[in-house]
Order: structure tokens, then sequence, then C-alpha cells
């Protein structure tokens, strides 16, 4: 990896789990970490899109419903997929130990 990827590694990782990434040195098994990292949070963040979004007060439950439920299917077919952060940072946090063994060698 060049300093670029390096840095840009390191920027995400201390986005996930703070300044003690700051410490933990770039190289290809913490890269290989993050790529895993990010497919588990790419499967949640595929779940997500069929989670119904909170139902607002007064609102007719059926007819929610049914707007909810074409807009998880509008939603499932949008090609421009983004992660949920909430995905990223649950598969950041199961991953936690690995990425400190790693950082020690490990």
């Amino acid at each position: 990896m060049d300093l670029h990827e390096r840095q840009d590694l390191k920027s995400f990782l201390v986005s996930l789990y703070g300044p003690q990434a700051n410490e933990w040195p770039m190289n290809e098994k913490i890269f290989d970490l993050t790529y895993e990292l990010v497919a588990l949070s790419g499967r949640c963040s595929g779940m997500m899109d069929f989670v119904p979004r909170p139902m607002p007060y007064g609102i007719n439950p059926m007819r929610y419903l049914k707007k909810e439920l074409r807009e998880m299917f509008l939603r499932a077919i949008n090609k421009n997929k983004d992660q949920y952060i909430l995905c990223v940072k649950g598969a950041a946090g199961g991953m936690s130990t690995k990425f400190k063994e790693a950082a020690l060698g490990l």
C-alpha cells in the first residue's frame, strides 16, 4: 500500500474505533480485516431496506403499511445503494478484537 492508501485506511478506522486506531500499523492484514468489515456491513445495509420506518402519530396503519411496502421495494431496487452507518458501526464493534490482535501482530 502506498502512503495515500494508508492514510485513507487509517482515517476510516479512526472514524470507527477512535484514536486507538492511530497506533495501528496500516498493513495488509488490517486492510483485509477492513475489507471483511465492509462486506459484513454491506449485507446488513441490504437488509435495512426492508425495515419499516417509524409510523407517524395519527396515521391510518393500513395506509401506512401499504406506503412502507412500496418504499421498501423501491429502496431494494435502487442501484445506488449506500451502507447504513448503523451496519458499519455494528460490524466494526464485532470485529474490534480482530483489529486489535492484527495491530499487535497476532
